[in-house]
């Protein structure tokens, strides 16, 4: 009942989304004015004590400014690029640029050319106006001059715009008093730095436009769902300029990044140049800053193993704190003959690890490198809990969709099976802890479009909000806890957020879970010891959760997936043993492929009006239901396709557009198609043609196709390779399968079924790890 409530209250929620949707405004005119005056007015409001001097002048000089000015200005600011010529700033509501400009040049909100803009000019401009300026060069220049450069570097005007660029740079002119002489006006933005810094006390990172308010006016993008009294991110000017200087090293690694892969030589000098310049970034005591520096020391730290450069990579490492600089670390102590240093570190890691990850690293290593005799470990702990893992055999259809036939593997056995994953626990904890992070009066969320509050990353929220969580995990032992998640489920549902995502789904998973979930002690949960380390340190114990959640008889089982070849991770091993350790029963499982003998197959072949599936449509379908080689049953009917059968198709296939007249429209055959698919494996002499027609047809119909796919085509190159062509008439003639009327469903769906049984043949004998089939 409670869950037949809650399908109810979710769909209520989820019209009330869609008629908010279907009813979205249209924005006027100044709305990208009155975005920017929002945005200022919410810094000063909360951030006057972070303020930089030239950010309080940029705010006082811009309230000055006349309203035309104001609104070319954020016109500019919210296009890309920096430079503008006067030319393509004509808007309606402004007026006449010129006077405008002048005004924004006096502020310093603009200014001419310089040759810093020259970049974004060149990236910006028009093959037209390059064209025009290549003229007024042409005057610097005598005759015999201009022609031997036109000859020199190929100028020509039926060049591509980067080639006439090319030339064109080539040229030995001053191009700031050329661009001077043009007809338009060229100006570019000033000040955008500190622009930069107002954004980012806003949105928390550096953020190119206003885009984020835009969605928000159209009803696209949902704001101010939460609590309407917000935090400042900050109350410390250098704490506030550090955290904007560590949000612009993030572009700049990157950009490091690119420059390495094109002069590699570069590499060494310029990260010593990176290594001075982080040793002079200031201390910080905030949680968050320190977590965001470590990132960056670890970044820069690949990079120089990346370029072989280990010495630095191990400086950048040292001023890292935690992992996985920490594993780096070790493993170049040890590569550089320094075995003493990597076992001090290890012992320290072992001794106070800052994460599971850390620690399993870290025992794992030590096991293997530093142990004596007997003891010494030859495979790491991963490999090992790989190897010792139970094998379950799945039918090779499924290659490519492990998780999809575990679930139908044990589905079979009468257990309701989910793929949970990590969103299953995100949803637990977002829903339990709710109100602690996202409604309280002191919830870390700084402006109206945040979804994650910002102590989640920063491993602030189990302090700021521990005794209200231990309450809350206590509660989970209590009959009433269901219930509770319920009300919390059907009150917030839909809200966007970044903790985890929603599906209709949710309830008939979370429920199992309260209710099942072992008792870790007579006066805790298993949960509960899952969602403190959570609330203690979201960052690493958000993913690596096992894929599958398994119940029967009112007990749970979670599973992590392993097909064939597939590594696990550390982070799903770390999840793995806290599963265990808290109680409850959680494993990997490897598959091994196998080939069912009791599988049901269709064979299907349809006819249609083209070869498009999103455009034409079925004519005829012939179906064959086949098990263990044996027909079962089949399915034959022309259809009407509600649309002429080109001539050239009908001399293909015999079928005229007479023949289907009065044929049933494929709407009426749809169910009983359905039925006839349902539990089987679909077959066809290239699978994806048939499917996608079958598929195509059943969605205008409202149902959904979702089976396990055999091509003929592929599997008889593979099993029977060598033959000249793979055609359906070919492979008959070659094998002397009857094949009376070809192009007509059902006699190429019967042809087909022989070619299946000669696949499952060979299939039975070698079972292949990998496939290329690309439907499969």
């Amino acid at each position: 009942m409670a869950v037949k409530f809650l399908a109810i209250a979710i769909g209520i929620v989820r019209f009330y989304h869609w008629s908010n949707a279907m009813a979205r405004p249209e924005l006027d005119n100044g709305y990208y004015l009155q975005h920017f005056n929002e945005l200022l007015s919410f810094v000063t409001q909360h951030y006057k004590a972070v303020l930089t001097a030239e950010a309080t002048a940029f705010i006082s000089d811009y309230s000055a400014l006349s309203d035309s000015a104001q609104q070319l200005l954020v016109r500019m600011l919210n296009r890309k690029g920096l430079v503008f010529s006067d030319a393509e700033l004509n808007y309606s509501e402004i007026g006449p640029s010129e006077p405008v400009l002048n005004q924004l040049t006096e502020a310093g909100f603009v200014a001419p050319l310089n040759a810093d803009d020259l970049a974004d000019f060149w990236l910006r401009l028009t093959k037209d106006t390059l064209w025009q300026l290549l003229q007024l060069a042409k005057s610097q220049f005598s005759a015999a001059e201009w022609a031997e450069h036109v000859a020199k570097l190929a100028i020509k005007k039926s060049q591509t715009k980067p080639q006439l660029l090319g030339s064109a740079l080539k040229l030995p002119v001053n191009w700031l008093a050329l661009i001077d002489t043009l007809p338009q006006r060229y100006i570019a933005l000033q000040r955008q730095d500190t622009l930069n810094y107002l954004y980012f006390l806003y949105f928390g990172r550096i953020e190119a436009n206003l885009s984020l308010f835009t969605l928000r006016d159209l009803g696209i993008r949902q704001a101010g769902q939460f609590k309407q009294q917000f935090q400042p991110r900050f109350t410390d000017l250098n704490q506030a300029q550090l955290a904007y200087q560590l949000a612009n090293t993030k572009p700049a690694i990157i950009a490091l990044a690119k420059q390495l892969k094109k002069q590699p030589d570069t590499a060494e000098p310029a990260l010593k140049q990176w290594l001075a310049s982080v040793n002079a970034w200031p201390a910080s005591a905030d949680e968050a800053l320190l977590l965001k520096r470590s990132e960056r020391y670890y970044q820069l730290g690949k990079l120089a193993e990346q370029y072989t450069l280990p010495v630095l990579a191990m400086r950048f490492y040292q001023l890292s704190n935690g992992f996985p600089a920490s594993e780096r670390l070790v493993r170049l102590y040890y590569q550089q003959q320094q075995p003493d240093a990597a076992k001090v570190l290890l012992e320290q890691l072992l001794q106070d690890p800052s994460c599971d990850e850390e620690w399993l690293f870290a025992e794992d290593f030590y096991q293997r490198k530093f142990s004596n005799g007997a003891t010494a470990q030859r495979r790491s702990q991963l490999t090992q809990l790989l190897h010792d893992a139970p094998v379950v055999g799945v039918d090779e259809l499924y290659l490519g969709k492990a998780e999809q036939g575990l679930i139908a593997h044990y589905r079979q056995q009468g257990y309701t099976v989910f793929h949970g994953e990590n969103n299953l626990w995100l949803a637990l904890f977002g829903l339990w802890f709710w109100h602690e992070l996202f409604e309280h009066e002191h919830s870390a969320l700084h402006n109206p479009f945040e979804r994650r509050p910002r102590n989640l990353a920063s491993g602030g929220f189990y302090q700021q909000f521990s005794h209200i969580i231990e309450q809350k995990l206590q509660q989970l032992l209590e009959p009433t806890a269901a219930r509770m998640l319920l009300v919390a489920l059907t009150s917030h549902y839909g809200k966007a957020n970044s903790v985890f995502y929603w599906h209709t789904g949710l309830a008939d998973q979370l429920l199992p879970l309260l209710q099942y979930a072992p008792k870790s002690t007579e006066t805790s949960s298993a949960l509960a010891q899952i969602l403190r380390a959570m609330a203690e340190d979201f960052s690493r114990h958000r993913s690596g959760y096992p894929d599958l959640l398994l119940i029967k008889d009112q007990q749970l089982q979670f599973i992590e997936v392993k097909a064939p070849g597939d590594k696990i991770q550390r982070h799903q091993l770390a999840r793995l043993l806290a599963l265990k350790q808290a109680g409850f029963n959680a494993r990997i499982e490897k598959l091994q492929w196998i080939v069912d003998p009791n599988r049901i197959y269709v064979v299907l072949d349809v006819e249609t009006t083209g070869g498009k599936a999103v455009n034409d449509r079925v004519t005829e379908i012939g179906a064959v239901k086949v098990q263990a080689g044996h027909v079962l049953d089949t399915f034959s009917t022309l259809v009407n396709p509600e649309r002429h059968i080109p001539s050239f198709i009908s001399r293909l296939t015999g079928i005229s557009n007479n023949m289907v007249a009065g044929a049933p429209k494929f709407a009426a055959v749809a169910a009983k198609l359905q039925q006839f698919l349902e539990g089987t494996v679909f077959v066809a002499h290239n699978v994806k043609f048939d499917y996608g027609f079958i598929r195509a047809e059943l969605a205008r119909c409202d149902i959904t196709l979702d089976l396990p796919q055999l091509c003929t085509v592929v599997n008889m190159r593979r099993y029977y390779p060598g033959l000249a062509s793979y055609s359906l008439g070919n492979l008959c003639r070659e094998f002397d399968i009857n094949l009376t009327n070809h192009h007509r469903a059902l006699d190429d769906a019967t042809a087909t079924v022989e070619l299946l049984k000669m696949i499952n043949s060979r299939r039975c004998i070698a079972v292949p790890h990998k496939t290329d089939d690309a439907e499969l």
